[in-house]
């Protein structure tokens, strides 16, 4: 696997561990800094590492390898949430329906927000430049296709075209990153 410049073979031990050693920290951080918890936060960067390691000979990694990981942590955050809400007596709170609502499952929501919104900026910044505009001045700005038209001096239709392009993309690549049918 490429990654800036470095050539890992995940077949060889002593390149998966100079990877590991390379990647630890930045995927540790990253789920401590949503967790909040030490012991959960080593478990989740070694399953990680396990499950790579299992998968080394099947695994067709077509992102950047940092990438990959980086997805795989956040992933492996939002199935701690989950398992920790499944494991409880109580359903997760609904914050309308309970205004003493459980501390944690803000901050699971809070967590899961965050790595939505930015994974789905990195789709959004994949749009061609014409086509993101059209999508942030309609979803971010709430502008409507003839302020939008007016705007960027172009027909409604195009506005209307640029829009579905822009739709269609990102609930694909969201769906793909999610693994979701």
């Amino acid at each position: 696997m490429k990654n800036m410049g470095k050539i890992y073979n995940l077949k060889n031990r002593k390149d998966f561990e100079n990877l590991y050693r390379h990647y630890w920290k930045k995927l540790y951080t990253i789920s401590y800094s949503k967790t909040k918890n030490i012991e959960v936060s080593e478990e989740i960067v070694q399953d990680i590492f396990i499950s790579l390691w299992k998968r080394r000979n099947e695994l067709k990694i077509t992102s950047s390898l940092e990438n990959y990981l980086i997805k795989a942590t956040k992933l492996k955050v939002i199935d701690f949430y989950r398992k920790q809400y499944r494991n409880k007596e109580t359903p997760v709170c609904n914050l309308c329906e309970h205004p003493e609502f459980d501390k944690n499952c803000l901050e699971h929501n809070e967590a899961l927000f965050k790595f939505l919104e930015q994974d789905l900026q990195l789709v959004v910044n994949q749009l061609p430049c014409q086509c993101q505009k059209v999508y942030r001045l309609s979803r971010e700005k709430q502008m409507s296709i003839n302020e939008i038209s007016t705007m960027l001096d172009i027909s409604s239709k195009t506005v209307k075209n640029h829009l579905t392009k822009a739709l269609s993309f990102v609930r694909k690549e969201l769906k793909q990153t999610f693994n979701l049918k």
